[in-house]
């Protein structure tokens, strides 16, 4: 049986050719939060630690708003476990972010109108992450997850 910390416990090989010091930094990272509103705030903490740790400030606005809506989206399946969210870098150029909930619910990207005050959370992530994310259905929920661009190092 495949478990949602099965699936974030599994790290990228080593990258031929990787910089030693990103792979000194890239350790993933892993929590456990409740299913509550507040939850929400607390997985934006988290990524934005291991973001600041991994020196990927330019990252930090993005990865904020793209844990929020996955976070948000785990927090209104109503389970009653516990939320994962994790962060990896499985290359110098990716960083993928993961939310899973014991929820077999698909995320749906949907259109909304001016008018609709919410329903845009996909969207945006799919605009954030160049349309890179997607979803693993598991026997006890799902992990949702997203990849952003690490940007090139500029030469001074």
């Amino acid at each position: 049986m495949i478990l949602l910390s099965d699936i974030a416990s599994r790290s990228a090989p080593p990258q031929r050719n990787q910089d030693v010091a990103v792979r000194a930094v890239a350790a993933p990272a892993t929590i456990c939060l409740p299913y509550r509103p507040e939850s929400v705030a607390a997985a934006r903490r988290f990524v934005g630690a291991k973001l600041r740790e991994w020196g990927l400030d330019d990252l930090m606005d993005d990865a904020s708003v793209i844990v929020s809506e996955l976070a948000t989206n785990s927090v209104r399946t109503g389970c009653q476990t516990r939320m994962l969210v994790a962060v990896r870098r499985p290359s110098d150029r990716v960083i993928r972010i993961l939310v899973g909930d014991g929820s077999r619910s698909m995320p749906v990207m949907v259109e909304t109108g001016p008018g609709h005050t919410s329903g845009r959370g996909l969207a945006m992530v799919h605009r954030l992450t160049r349309g890179r994310w997607g979803v693993t259905p598991l026997p006890l929920g799902k992990i949702v997850h997203a990849d952003l661009t690490v940007p090139e190092p500029t030469s001074r």
